[in-house]
């Protein structure tokens, strides 16, 4: 990296004249750094590197628990002193614990490197005695000023107390004895245009590297006397800059709009949270309202701020601590199950204020009044590549992962739940709801520009309509506090079938794309499937489907041969974040390893068509089973080739035209195998069998794990009487299928558990050699070197435990219910044990 020049690094000066209360508190904080190098010439400052005692202000508050987190983790002998308002230091200890607990990010084993300092920021010396004050200047090596006032509805002459006259102590703490190392937490709202969402006369505006903003925009913008929080820490940051010019090392962190934590824990008094309690409250919101308002996680921001502090190679004063290219994601509140009415923001400004003191938006009208053409315009432009980040991407020393708006959103929404007694507002309540659905399908219809009807025909509708009946049906059992992931679930089928439809619209030619001879590993569920799906994919002479392709079957833009399946594929990122905002790594964990990069079973394209037996393990959904029993999967099977026809022309693109056979994986194809060989005519199949006693515990487990995501639940015995009967009809009726096409066993390939357990690949070249594949040597050692890596990770991973007895279930019982299923096997010399 090119050194920067001293241009690069020169802060630009304020354009202006500043109002006059702000300029006399600016000359008053140079006042301060001059009486303090009048009275003493301090010693040189210590290296970043060499931080071992700091102190910080305002580590109670919303970003300063983060930040102590963060200085903590940073280093595991740097001893953190908390300035905390409190009549004494055990009440300090007391809050600051109750602080950080309630964040849920406190450890016990930080407790002997933090000391609390009773004080307040806006005392003269913080309120200390000269011998406390004096032994700080003594010990302290940094100062991370990050307490605030940020209630945007006082004057400058309110909250100036707080946010400038406070700076004073600060100052002179950094100047005594030797100089301390400076870092003030500012924030990005100096600048209208960020303010303002960039909406308006601000959509053209940009922020650049080492900006101060423009005071006359400033003045139109923020009045002095209704709105003074950014004019308080604009005049400090002229104190940050002008004690820099002094000698004190020091940087400027303008903070984003934080409300939200990745972690979950959020803030009832941000402004984003309010407005969305209040439009929950009522079930309206304002024209314009989006969920995709600005606001950056603060422990990602904390954690970014602490790690250019240490480096002592840091280079810059000011840092823009925010995502500048935030991605744009498709998110709506409706997707969540929040069917809000929008009307006008003059309608949602009366409905607030008809609740009185009970809005959650009480009091903040002068605020939003001014900026509601901007916060609720319907042409804001966003703020992608709007900010330049250049000065936290060069000293930052470790690389910065914004957490996604879902996962973010997700985990507020379960930390609320968690802390309801002390939440302030209304907890949101989303709906299940099939009007609502087909509504959302209907907009995703129209944005994409295809035709609704044959987007969503009517068996889909019909398929869609079925499972919300059931799933709102007492029997189902659905926790509240879930109902949000579910609808999401839901909608984001709705919305990929309307981006599969849009890509066919635009490409005709998919629906003539050729599948032929695609090979189904269709052994019935805890029986090797995944391992074996897995290992033969590392054939590159089969095709098999990513989790993450199979999460976003579209690519945006449809770059497919110069970005599908590379690191900067869009699909991956949101794949991940799913991922992370549903937790499913740790509900599967020890029952079925997740990874976005490996296949995966195709039962999410069934998903999309709303009328698959796999909502029937998800859920207790017993109406719903019996409807898809009578109504069949004809056009569900029909769907599936479809959307296989996108894969085949997606990879097509990706692979100079190349053609190979598809390698695809799905217990529950044994349900509908009639269907699937009408769909798919020279498909062949490879059937994994283990003994059903010692799967049916390990399966009714990873059922209960998996509806113990979204449903209360259930007796044990119940799951497991129903799961015996669901699974041995599965199995019992696909071996009788097999049985009544002995013209077909050539396309079959029987393997047994055991065997794949104990050579897998013994088990591999038996596959090649029946079907005739040639298996290279490159094929056979990247096989080779997966299984050393599988037999490597689960050594570490934690052991499945189950049992029959646990639901009620025997092995003579088992058995009986599997007879025909045990006689096929034992016809055909199956060996099961």
């Amino acid at each position: 990296m090119a050194e920067p020049s001293g241009a690069d690094r020169a802060v630009s000066p304020l354009v202006g004249r500043l109002p006059p209360q702000c300029q006399r508190d600016v000359d008053a904080l140079r006042r301060v750094v001059h009486a303090a190098l009048a009275r003493e010439t301090p010693a040189a400052p210590v290296s970043p590197a060499d931080l071992r005692e700091v102190l910080l202000t305002g580590a109670t508050g919303f970003a300063g628990r983060f930040f102590l987190r963060e200085l903590l983790r940073q280093s595991e002998t740097l001893v953190v002193h908390c300035l905390v308002r409190a009549e004494s230091a055990a009440h300090g200890v007391e809050r600051l614990r109750e602080a950080m607990e309630y964040a849920e990010i406190w450890e016990e084993n930080w407790a002997p490197r933090v000391r609390v300092v009773a004080g307040d920021v806006c005392a003269d010396r913080f309120g200390l005695s000269d011998a406390v004050f004096d032994g700080l200047c003594q010990r302290i090596d940094a100062v991370y000023h990050v307490a605030a006032n940020v209630d945007l509805v006082l004057s400058y002459a309110d909250i100036r107390a707080t946010n400038v006259l406070g700076f004073r102590s600060v100052l002179e703490l950094c100047l005594r004895t030797r100089l301390k190392h400076l870092f003030h937490a500012s924030t990005m709202a100096v600048f209208p245009a960020y303010f303002c969402d960039f909406g308006g006369e601000h959509r053209h505006s940009r922020i650049e590297h080492q900006m101060q903003p423009d005071l006359a925009s400033m003045k139109s913008t923020f009045p002095l006397g209704a709105i003074g929080y950014p004019w308080s820490k604009l005049v400090a940051e002229q104190g940050v800059l002008f004690a820099q010019a002094a000698g004190i090392p020091a940087a400027i962190f303008r903070l984003p709009q934080m409300g939200l934590s990745s972690t979950g824990y959020s803030q009832a008094s941000d402004f984003p949270t309010r407005l969305f309690a209040a439009a929950s409250q009522l079930g309206k919101a304002p024209q314009g309202f989006s969920i995709q308002r600005n606001a950056e996680p603060v422990d990602t921001v904390s954690e970014l701020c602490t790690a250019i502090s240490f480096n002592p190679e840091r280079r810059f004063t000011i840092y823009h601590c925010c995502d500048p290219e935030p991605p744009y994601e498709d998110l709506e509140v409706a997707d969540l199950g929040y069917y809000w009415q929008s009307v006008p923001y003059a309608s949602f400004k009366r409905s607030c204020q008809a609740l009185g003191e009970e809005s959650p938006l009480r009091g903040q009208w002068v605020l939003i009044d001014h900026f509601a053409p901007y916060w609720f315009s319907e042409d804001k432009s966003g703020r992608t590549g709007l900010v330049c980040d250049r000065a936290i991407r060069e000293d930052c020393p470790r690389p910065i992962k914004w957490p996604a708006l879902l996962i973010r959103h997700a985990r507020s929404y379960d930390w609320i739940r968690r802390n309801r007694e002390g939440w302030p507002y209304p907890l949101p309540r989303g709906r299940l709801d099939f009007d609502g659905l087909v509504a959302q399908a209907e907009r995703f219809a129209r944005r994409m520009g295809v035709p609704f009807e044959a987007t969503y025909p009517a068996w889909m509708r019909e398929g869609l309509e079925k499972l919300v009946e059931a799933l709102q049906s007492p029997e189902a059992g659905l926790r509240e506090t879930r109902l949000s992931h579910l609808v999401y679930g839901l909608t984001r089928a709705l919305r990929s079938n309307a981006a599969l439809a849009r890509e066919a619209q635009q490409h005709p030619e998919i629906e003539r794309e050729a599948i032929t001879r695609p090979v189904f590993i269709v052994g019935i569920n805890r029986t090797g499937t995944t391992f074996l799906h897995r290992l033969l994919a590392r054939d590159p002479g089969f095709w098999a489907l990513r989790r993450y392709e199979l999460t976003e079957p579209v690519l945006p833009g449809g770059a497919y041969a110069t970005v599908a399946g590379t690191t900067d594929d869009p699909r991956r990122a949101y794949a991940e974040e799913l991922t992370a905002a549903t937790n499913v790594v740790d509900t599967l964990a020890g029952l079925h390893p997740t990874d976005i990069d490996e296949p995966e079973e195709d039962l999410w394209i069934l998903w999309l068509t709303f009328s698959t037996w796999i909502f029937s393990t998800a859920y207790h959904v017993p109406t719903y089973g019996r409807w898809l029993a009578g109504s069949g999967s004809r056009y569900a099977y029909a769907h599936h080739r479809r959307v296989m026809q996108h894969y085949t022309w997606q990879r097509r693109r990706r692979e100079a035209n190349e053609r190979r056979n598809w390698l695809l994986k799905m217990p529950f194809h044994l349900m509908e195998l009639e269907v699937l060989l009408e769909t798919y005519p020279d498909a062949v199949f490879i059937q994994t069998h283990r003994e059903p006693a010692r799967f049916m515990g390990s399966w009714n487990s990873i059922v209960e794990r998996i509806r113990g995501f979204s449903t209360e639940p259930r007796p044990p015995h119940e799951t497991g009487a129903e799961q015996l009967a669901f699974m041995s009809g599965m199995l019992n009726d696909a071996m009788r299928f097999r049985a009544s096409r002995p013209a077909l066993e050539e396309r079959w390939v029987d393997v047994r558990y055991a065997d794949l357990v104990d050579d897998p690949m013994a088990v591999v070249r038996d596959i090649y050699g029946r079907f005739g594949w040639p298996l290279d040597r490159a094929a056979a050692a990247a096989m080779d070197e997966w299984l050393a890596l599988q037999a490597e990770q689960r050594r570490h991973e934690p052991r499945h435990e189950y049992s029959l007895e646990d639901y009620g279930l025997t092995p003579e019982a088992v058995d009986d219910a599997f007879a025909p299923y045990r006689d096929f096997t034992a016809a055909r010399g199956i060996d099961l044990s």
